[in-house]
């Protein structure tokens, strides 16, 4: 969010969420506390397993220049932690500036991630039909709405609806700092033909937490997720979701997600091994997929990370195919490598000056090079 987004924000927002911009300013890894939240309890706890030798991390000559060692690397680069796992366990682990294994971390937009596996288990259950389905089908007041009968789940989940919402604006902050999201939801117009561009943008996700909620009957959304998510995959510790208000009570399910680092690192293994979890089925496997399969409209994105590629439901792809990742505000990565069993997260301030995706590749092949000298 920049901050000329904020700024713009401050003079155009009313008291409430004028007051939050001008108190928080942009958001850091102490969001989880900005805002009221929904615990989303751990039912069934299942520990990660950790190696019994710590994975051993050279530092190539070039980069010795600069730092004595790779925690150095990370801590210099504003890193706050930093987790490895390889074969399901645990083979470095990283936290500092008074983050711990028990901190919440803010997920960011990697809570649009968690989202879409939270509709792919919805439709497991049947609690939607799937991505084909209209929106108008779960909030029949808005057919009226020029444009709107023709968007799908499956557009909102790829940014594909044609809604005019562009995230680095006014409208985008509005929406994180907005303490009341029910009276924002529906004021965008379709301007595009629903799947014909990819626009980012936090709305569409919002949108399907509508249909959700419409869908529970009373359960609110965060209970759900605990009980299809959090769950089945064994989350060690509670999580949040971030609500406009407490009076309100909505789940901001576009960015409002927090959790410990180990936790978050689930999301990653889930779709490692196809949607189930020690015989745990969260998802289908068609699902996981579809949501990782290569979206054509979206095509390549130029981001922070260089160029990359979408994946259709909430996943980008490295340009060459190596690693898929979800990605949070400000270099937030639960970052995957199929082909080298490995899962990695890293959670910090900023990016600092690392290239993170080249350096998650970069540490995985090592691991390759070491078993292949053996």
């Amino acid at each position: 969010m920049a901050l000329v987004a904020l700024a713009s924000l401050a003079l155009s927002s009313s008291a409430c969420i004028f007051a939050r911009v001008m108190y928080y300013g942009e958001p850091s890894l102490s969001a989880p506390t900005y805002f009221d939240s929904r615990v989303v309890p751990a039912p069934r706890p299942s520990p990660l397993r950790a190696t019994l030798t710590e994975a051993k991390i050279t530092l190539a000559e070039s980069t010795r220049v600069s730092y004595r060692s790779f925690d150095d690397l990370l801590r210099e680069n504003r890193t706050r932690a930093f987790l490895w796992i390889h074969d399901d366990q645990v083979v470095y682990e990283r936290y500092f500036d008074r983050v711990t294994a028990s901190t919440q971390l803010p997920s960011f937009s990697m809570s649009k991630t968690f989202a879409s596996v939270l509709v792919g288990a919805a439709a497991l259950d049947g609690l939607v039909d799937g991505p084909a389905d209209h929106l108008i089908d779960y909030l029949p007041e808005l057919a009226a709405k020029p444009g709107y009968r023709d968007i799908t789940l499956d557009h909102l989940l790829r940014m594909t609806s044609g809604l005019d919402f562009t995230e680095e604006s006014v409208a985008g902050a509005t929406f994180y700092y907005s303490t009341d999201l029910r009276a924002r939801l529906y004021d965008y117009e379709v301007t595009r033909t629903p799947g014909t561009r990819y626009l980012y943008g936090s709305l569409g996700v919002q949108l399907i937490w509508s249909a959700l909620d419409r869908r529970l009957a009373g359960k609110t959304v965060a209970q759900y997720f605990s009980e299809r998510v959090w769950g089945p995959i064994g989350a060690e510790h509670a999580a949040t979701w971030s609500l406009d208000s407490a009076e309100k009570g909505v789940e901001k399910l576009f960015g409002g997600f927090a959790a410990t680092t180990r936790d978050h690192a689930r999301i990653g293994l889930l779709f490692l091994h196809g949607g189930a979890i020690e015989g745990n089925r969260v998802v289908s496997e068609a699902w996981t997929k579809e949501s990782l399969a290569l979206d054509p409209v979206a095509g390549v994105l130029r981001t922070t990370d260089g160029n990359v590629r979408r994946g259709k439901y909430q996943w980008f792809w490295t340009l060459d195919g190596r690693g898929y990742f979800a990605k949070g505000y400000r270099g937030q990565y639960v970052f995957v490598v199929p082909a080298r069993n490995m899962v990695f997260v890293r959670f910090g301030d900023d990016y600092g000056d690392v290239d993170w995706t080249g350096m998650f590749l970069r540490l995985a092949d090592s691991v390759a090079r070491e078993r292949a000298a053996k």
